[in-house]
């Protein structure tokens, strides 16, 4: 049954004034009250992250320092790192964890341990570059030809066992006793 009543009401969202036939009638649109419905939806989100931020910031990390097992929460928030991340750790047993009920707790040692920084390596100098002697070295193709070996095998093998390869020119060499180490020659000269 259709209402007889006509009311000016002014819209709560863009405050025009307008006819309304119930008085319940909020906008004057459908377009306005879905700008009003986007509105709100948008100022929940931004409320639910700024709690969560809040959330963070009132996290006391020395009370949670202290402690020797963490929920997965407070773990993904302590440490920085994501949830998808920590359930891979857990799964491949990087990290020790308890169960207690349904939830896990994780150690906090075993993922502290994860984040120690190894002490460097001695890094060796850099060797003085060798001077070498082109007559005991082959082009690629020359290699090819000389051992009977296609040019994907070739490269393949300079690259399984770490032959170095020179560049001059537009020739690349490699010295054929590096060469000879892996593929031994029948008609060697």
């Amino acid at each position: 049954m259709s209402s007889n009543i006509r009311i000016t009401r002014i819209c709560q969202f863009c405050s025009q004034e307008f006819t309304a036939k119930t008085t319940k009638t909020k906008f004057c649109s459908l377009k306005c009250s879905s700008k009003n419905y986007k509105l709100i939806t948008r100022h929940n989100i931004v409320d639910v992250s700024n709690k969560e931020t809040e959330g963070i910031r009132l996290l006391d990390f020395e009370a949670v320092k202290k402690r020797d097992y963490l929920s997965i929460n407070n773990c993904v928030q302590f440490f920085g790192i994501s949830r998808r991340t920590l359930y891979r750790m857990i799964t491949r047993n990087d990290v020790e964890t308890v169960k207690l009920g349904r939830r896990k707790f994780v150690s906090t040692k075993s993922i502290e341990a994860l984040f120690v920084i190894n002490e460097p390596v001695d890094v060796k100098p850099a060797q003085e570059p060798q001077i070498i002697d082109l007559n005991e070295c082959c082009t690629i193709t020359q290699a090819q030809a000389f051992y009977g070996i296609s040019q994907t095998g070739l490269y393949f093998l300079i690259k399984k066992h770490s032959i170095r390869k020179f560049t001059s020119g537009k020739f690349t060499y490699v010295q054929r006793k590096d060469l000879d180490i892996y593929l031994k020659s029948i008609d060697h000269e």
